[in-house]
């Protein structure tokens, strides 16, 4: 177990992009917060391969932080491998940091739901999860309702709203102002390449550079570190899992006395105006943020 205290302990579960590689970043910098554990959605993806160790080889030289893979299939799906890594290794944490931990999903809610499988108890053990996903207000990322990390496993969303976790969602309704202008991102593709980050590949360029646009991601992890720069408001929600159109939606009851759904803390606005500056070291490339 660490030795350091007076930090909140993350566990982080990912599935890849830019945005996310800016997220990760913000988390292994972060004099607030310790990463226990990192879990992966599929065990194919360069992000997991290599990615993610050479963020932390450069933010934190000399500290090991566990790194399991997903099996890459959706939770009702026949998995592609037997190990369930990552979901094995957020039910170790949890119990090793039982009422310590906050889980963190940038990616689809599958690992997470796996891990509520596999301990029932998991949701008692965990001291918040913030999910990063759906869309109530505005309109979806995939569909004209649903956004990327809901729409891909609705079932793995629905299973863990009625686990009983204790939720934060962090939809694009928060973060819709969350954005890299088009020099900011270049500058940070530029220095990523430079650090051995990511590929120097034109397309693997543009594509993390397209990907990067938004920061989605960075706003979820900003609400877990820094609650104190969300607005949060009580929801009812559900996730619609068998409609072919509106797969993956985020329903909320928005009636002035809402019945259905799961009561849910939603954040309706992250504030990172002040956190900007943070933002203009990664494209300067100085004074440690890389």
């Amino acid at each position: 177990m660490s030795t350091l205290t007076g930090k909140q302990k993350l566990f982080i579960d990912c599935s890849g992009g830019s945005d996310q590689m800016i997220a990760l970043w913000y988390a292994l910098q972060s004099p607030a917060a310790e990463i226990v554990g990192i879990g992966c959605s599929s065990p194919e993806t360069e992000w997991g391969r290599s990615i993610i160790p050479a963020c932390m080889k450069l933010a934190k030289p000399g500290v090991e932080i566990p790194v399991a893979m997903g099996d890459g299939a959706s939770l009702f799906s026949t998995p592609k491998v037997e190990d369930q890594g990552a979901a094995r290794l957020l039910v170790e944490k949890a119990q090793e940091w039982k009422g310590e931990l906050t889980v963190i999903t940038l990616g689809s809610l599958t690992n997470l739901a796996k891990a509520a499988a596999i301990d029932p108890r998991l949701p008692e053990k965990v001291k918040q999860v913030v999910v990063q996903g759906g869309a109530i207000r505005v309109p979806g990322n995939v569909t004209a309702v649903a956004e990327k990390n809901m729409y891909e496993d609705p079932n793995a969303a629905a299973f863990v709203w009625a686990a009983g976790f204790p939720l934060l969602l962090v939809p694009l309704d928060a973060t819709e102002r969350l954005r890299l202008t088009e020099e900011e991102g270049q500058a940070i593709l530029a220095a990523a390449i430079q650090k051995g980050m990511l590929p120097a590949s034109e397309e693997a360029g543009e594509l993390a550079l397209r990907s990067s646009t938004r920061l989605d991601a960075w706003g979820a992890m900003v609400a877990a570190i820094h609650p104190e720069f969300i607005h949060k408001q009580q929801m009812k929600l559900s996730i619609e899992c068998h409609s072919t159109l509106s797969r993956g939606a985020v329903l909320a009851d928005l009636r002035k006395k809402p019945s259905v759904g799961i009561d849910t803390e939603v954040a309706a606005a992250v504030e990172v105006e002040s956190l900007r500056e943070w933002l203009r070291g990664l494209c300067r490339a100085e004074g440690g943020s890389w």
